[in-house]
């Protein structure tokens, strides 16, 4: 017998099953992927957690009866694709400092997210399992997952600043591939975060620079959002895909109703329906099953806009970070004297780009902004509320902005099922606990505070800055 291995590896791959998945596709997968779902969660538990909503039916959430959230594995089941991207990216005959610079950019934002709603996470070995048989991981403090999260955001900069083409479908849902609104991306997040750790480091240079060099998100056209097609359930409204009766177990929270009307905002009447009376009503947060359903009964709290929230599958759009955020960060780094500049000017600027971005005239936003209860003041509470208002639907940034800075001031509900307190992240799988036990422990014990529990701050939220 006799054989023959010239050619083999050519002879025999599949071209029609390709063994190297590209770096378009990854891109297309995880930029949906994770839009979807931040807003997803923003617009489920985000804007509950900042009571901008409140449910009437299952309101364990506000209540305060958590669990890991499902946040963990999603993450950790996008981040080898995002290392696959960044792979192919900086490999001879695929390299490309755009999609180097996307995937770095959404690098950041995952490890971002999960320090940021579970503390110590795994980061310098979370990915080493293909390459160093890592299969255990061990937990990297909040500080040491924050630097390599500004590491890579710094890093996207630079490379998304070459401005390379993508030829051919960039699998990219945000921006399609253009490299210069990926950078401006990249530098609002890095904003963000640097705001963040700033009770405790001094981030004033960083800031400004970055304000300095102006490659920032400054325009609504600048936003980084996913505009369905509405051609199937996975490119349509989430909202808009499900059952009537879940939509309608959604209502406005009392606490977000005292704020339109202390505003006179016109955003009410875009994101909820009046009642059956003709009325706005609000529901409170944390009420219990059957006091839920009772207050529901008698006094039928407003229920999200059905036209734009669930009859459309494309109305609604999926976002990661928007104009208006950027503009109130800037506002209170101005007021916090963090970098130059007038707070009330970027603050009226993040007024403008919410109320923009909602289809409000320009008219009717001009003259919200010159009403007593909105013009700025200098205080912090003011614009902290503006801000979480604008950050409606936006995953959990209103939560993480009250955690920093305790502002807008959030009470427990009556039926609330954490002592009181108001919790400040979420807890770990308990998958952790058997394939990861050793190293859980050792984080749950590194964190202190009350350990595995809702009610263990993390690093930046216990600064002493201010």
């Amino acid at each position: 017998m006799v054989s023959c291995t010239n050619n083999f590896e050519e002879i025999n791959s599949n071209p029609n099953a390709p063994e190297q998945v590209s770096a378009n596709l990854l891109t297309s997968t995880v930029t949906s992927e994770i839009t979807r779902t931040l807003t997803q969660e923003g617009y489920s538990d985000g804007n509950t957690i900042t009571q901008l909503m409140a449910k009437n039916n299952f309101p364990g959430f506000s209540q305060f009866d958590w669990g890991d959230q499902g946040m963990w594995n999603f993450f950790y089941s996008y981040l080898p694709e995002i290392n696959d991207i960044l792979e192919i990216s900086r490999a001879e005959g695929t390299q490309n400092s755009t999609y180097e610079g996307i995937a770095l950019t959404l690098r950041a934002l995952s490890f971002a997210n999960l320090t940021d709603l579970y503390g110590h996470v795994p980061y310098t070995e979370a990915m080493a399992g293909k390459t160093e048989g890592i299969f255990t991981p061990v937990y990297d403090d909040q500080e040491t997952v924050y630097n390599g999260v500004l590491q890579d955001l710094a890093d996207a900069d630079a490379a998304l600043a070459k401005g390379q083409a993508i030829a051919g479908s960039t699998g990219d849902v945000i921006y399609n591939g253009d490299a210069s609104k990926w950078r401006k991306l990249a530098n609002a997040l890095r904003l963000r975060y640097l705001l963040r750790i700033s009770k405790q480091r001094d981030v004033s240079s960083e800031m400004q620079a970055i304000v300095s060099a102006g490659n920032y998100i400054n325009d609504n056209g600048d936003n980084a959002v996913l505009v369905y097609s509405g051609t199937s359930n996975t490119d349509s409204w989430p909202e808009s895909t499900g059952r009537i009766g879940g939509f309608d177990e959604k209502s406005l929270c009392t606490t977000l109703l005292g704020y339109f009307e202390e505003f006179n905002d016109p955003r009410l009447d875009i994101w909820f329906d009046r009642n059956s009376e003709g009325e706005w009503v609000g529901i409170p947060i944390g009420l219990n099953q059957d006091n839920a359903r009772a207050y529901d009964d008698e006094f039928s709290p407003s229920r999200l806009d059905v036209e734009l929230f669930y009859f459309s599958s494309t109305a609604a759009e999926a976002f990661i970070m928007k104009n208006s955020e950027v503009q109130f960060i800037l506002a209170e780094a101005a007021e916090r004297g963090f970098i130059s500049g007038s707070a009330e000017d970027y603050y009226n600027n993040g007024i403008r780009a919410s109320l923009d971005y909602w289809g409000v005239p320009s008219d009717d936003i001009e003259a919200y902004l010159v009403q007593p209860a909105v013009q700025y003041n200098g205080s912090l509470e003011l614009l902290l509320t503006q801000k979480t208002i604008a950050l409606w639907n936006v995953d959990y940034q209103g939560w993480m902005d009250y955690r920093r800075t305790g502002i807008p001031a959030l009470e427990n509900g009556q039926d609330d099922l954490n002592g009181g307190r108001y919790p400040v992240r979420f807890l770990y799988p308990s998958s952790e606990q058997t394939l990861n036990g050793d190293n859980y422990k050792a984080a749950v014990e590194a964190m202190g505070g009350e350990g595995d529990n809702i009610n263990t701050p993390g690093w930046w939220e216990t600064g002493t800055r201010y």
